[in-house]
């Protein structure tokens, strides 16, 4: 549901899931789009269906029932509903494009791609569907194309909610940012905090806290969970600790985490800005793919330096980088689309030296497999302050 959606849908929405709806379409409508965002898949497209058997002229009940069918992946569902909400709106602009993402899905790029094109003559300041035709153009080799359309994104959306910045960087099209913006994190973090307690080909989590028990002394720490997201890490590491506190950017993977009740502390934060203020004030600070987002990692090196007390240990993770460049944006093009970097072995020796922090460890790991299964490699690191 897009934001104009979300505000229209506020009023109506705020009804209790006991309340007897009948058959008002509204109140049905309403109520399934709040199942969804509770992720009550099987109940949101009840409840929306029976808005749309009660009201079939509403475009924005067939728009929301697609939604609700891609994320179960019903794709050729989806696909009927997004045509049944343009057949009511024929320049329903976010149907046109989400129409186009089903296609993509679904292997029919042409068809994708004029759905894209449909969607922005509708609406010609789409970010979304310019960032959409970037990827696909992307993905057919014509690099040149991407890139116009990425520019397109950025002068729609200055804020830079989709990381083209770092994909601008992938295709040679552009310098590589300092970090991914704060608008693509949560962005990102908000659609993944709903499947990501669920992702076993993910190891940060468990990385971190196996090195942290390995390296760490007997007794009870003061811990840091820098980019915490659901609390993974913190679960594992919380028989560890004497006191725990998350810092994460993403207000919905705070709200998971929060749910977990394993943090003495959470707060919703930069992670630098949160090391700089907080001297002399932890014994160990956890960041599981987390620095990921980062290219340069002097100012987080130094800021933990600055936050760990003595013998204090900073675990993290990050994807590795070989070659002679210190970091790059990542050349896995999955990778560079969740704003990753890359980071080289002697790149994170010298900087730790730098810094005054001493290398306990640095291993090459499997970070993560991709869809496909491949092994995603990476570094583990354990720096130690004096």
């Amino acid at each position: 549901m897009n934001r104009k959606q979300r505000r229209a849908n506020q009023k109506a929405s705020q009804v209790p899931a006991v309340t007897a709806a009948g058959d008002d379409p509204v109140t049905l409508h309403a109520m399934g789009v709040e199942a969804f965002r509770a992720g009550q898949l099987q109940a949101a497209a009840r409840l929306i269906g029976r808005a749309i058997a009660a009201h079939a002229q509403m475009p924005d009940f067939h728009y929301n029932l697609a939604i609700v069918l891609r994320a179960q992946g019903k794709l050729t569902e989806a696909a009927a509903s997004y045509h049944r909400a343009i057949a009511l709106k024929p320049d329903y602009g976010d149907a046109h494009n989400n129409l186009g993402n089903v296609w993509k899905a679904l292997g029919e790029r042409d068809k994708a791609r004029a759905c894209f094109e449909r969607a922005l003559v509708c609406n010609p300041d789409n970010a979304d569907t310019y960032y959409n035709l970037g990827i696909l153009s992307g993905d057919d080799g014509d690099t040149g194309a991407a890139a116009r359309y990425f520019q397109k994104c950025m002068e729609c959306d200055p804020q830079d909610g989709r990381g083209v910045h770092v994909l601008l960087a992938y295709l040679g099209k552009a310098g590589a940012p300092l970090h991914t913006s704060h608008a693509h994190i949560l962005k990102l973090y908000d659609v993944r905090s709903r499947f990501w307690d669920n992702e076993d080909a993910y190891f940060g989590a468990r990385l971190v806290a196996n090195a942290l028990r390995e390296h760490a002394v007997p007794e009870k720490l003061n811990v840091l969970d820098i980019g915490c997201g659901t609390g993974l890490a913190g679960a594992l590491v919380r028989p560890l600790a004497r006191r725990l506190d998350g810092v994460d950017l993403s207000p919905a993977m705070l709200e998971k985490a929060r749910a977990k009740s394993v943090y003495d502390r959470l707060d919703q934060a930069d992670a630098l800005l949160v090391m700089s203020q907080r001297a002399n004030s932890y014994d160990a600070i956890l960041g599981a793919a987390v620095l990921i987002h980062f290219g340069d990692l002097t100012p987080i090196f130094r800021a933990a330096r600055n936050c760990l007390r003595p013998n204090g240990l900073f675990v993290f993770t990050l994807f590795s980088l070989a070659g002679e460049e210190n970091f790059a944006v990542s050349a896995n093009y999955r990778l560079a689309q969740s704003g990753c970097f890359a980071h080289s072995n002697r790149y994170v020796r010298q900087l730790a030296k730098d810094c005054g922090l001493a290398v306990d460890a640095l291993r090459n790991v499997v970070h993560e497999h991709d869809p496909e299964g491949n092994p995603i490699p990476g570094l583990l690191a354990v720096l130690r302050a004096p």
